[in-house]
């Protein structure tokens, strides 16, 4: 799918009408959106800029030279989004930025939250950007601001689950349900989903070093400036990132701490049962042989006594643990 906006009086503008495919682009293209293009909107989107994009085998490579090029005048660099952060399989994302001239390409399978937003607005004329590198900024600007809102909504929730276990399982809110196996599947997810947004920042934080630099490129001053600002910005997150994962950690820990000292609870609880239970079933077990010659048989009290002693060596152990708080 190929989305094309062009400049309008410094508004971007949804070139609706450059639909054919056999039509060549307009020149006031500014923005080329291919999302999972085929040969025909890749050949087009190649002969407005006059220069090749970058094919899927190469955007898959993870060599830095091969991500940050510059080749006769055209500035090529991919970089991996965090996408569908909101469901349970979060996903990093392949997209090509390709500056040329004033014209920029982004190429990619699956549409992150941040370019799909940003295209949305600029649908409806909301966005004033007449340069490809104003609008590079702004979608790398989308996507450092995605993934701090996913950072931080997962330290929030972070942060609920760490309360919960120093707060005790006596002193639980009211309505809280205390299931270990959903608690494990909640930490592993939020480490998961923190692992993701690293590699996405750790792609960002070298595209906007590499524009930053300049390095073979010429670049405005506008642009390395707002590249050092966002920079600052993206390693500000990845320390967060860092801490995040500390957290996870330490929430990991806890949870398992917890769950293997309510283990060895209930094995004490039933130890501690087994041998409060022996002493009786001793008694009426050799109550209860059937020899002809048992003494007190005979007697009109050795049912009652045999009761009695029962109960004795059940009570005499139990009230012995409690005095030693082993329950």
């Amino acid at each position: 799918m190929l989305h094309v906006f062009v400049n309008d009086g410094g508004l971007l503008r949804w070139a609706r009408e450059a639909t054919d495919e056999a039509a060549p682009l307009p020149e006031a293209a500014v923005w080329l959106d291919l999302i999972n293009p085929t040969a025909d909107e890749l050949a087009q989107a190649e002969a407005l800029i006059g220069a090749s994009l970058p094919t899927r085998e190469q955007m898959a490579e993870i060599e830095e030279s091969s991500r940050l090029r510059v080749t006769g005048g055209t500035l090529t660099m991919t970089v991996t989004a965090l996408v569908w952060a909101d469901t349970d399989e979060p996903r990093i994302a392949t997209v090509s930025f390709v500056l040329a001239g004033r014209r920029l390409v982004t190429i990619h399978d699956i549409d992150p939250q941040a370019l799909l937003a940003f295209r949305r607005r600029a649908t409806h004329g909301q966005v004033a950007a007449s340069r490809g590198e104003l609008v590079l900024a702004a979608l790398v600007d989308g996507m450092v601001d995605r993934t701090s809102a996913v950072l931080r909504r997962t330290g929030v929730e972070l942060d609920v689950l760490n309360r919960r276990f120093f707060r005790g399982r006596k002193l639980r809110s009211r309505g809280e349900t205390l299931d270990d196996s959903q608690t494990l599947k909640r930490i592993g997810h939020a480490g998961h989903l923190i692992g993701k947004a690293r590699v996405s920042l750790a792609s960002l934080t070298r595209m906007t070093d590499f524009l930053a630099r300049g390095d073979g490129w010429n670049s405005g001053k506008a642009t390395r400036r707002w590249a050092k600002t966002t920079l600052q910005d993206l390693r500000g997150l990845d320390q967060y990132a860092r801490f995040l994962a500390g957290k996870v950690a330490l929430a990991l820990d806890t949870a398992l701490g917890q769950i293997n000292v309510e283990q060895n609870e209930i094995v004490k609880i039933v130890s501690v049962l087994t041998v409060l239970l022996f002493p009786p079933t001793l008694v009426a077990s050799i109550g209860g042989m059937n020899f002809s010659d048992m003494p007190g048989s005979d007697s009109p009290f050795g049912y009652p006594s045999t009761l009695l002693l029962m109960v004795l060596s059940a009570l005499l152990p139990m009230i012995y643990v409690r005095l030693k708080r082993w329950m």
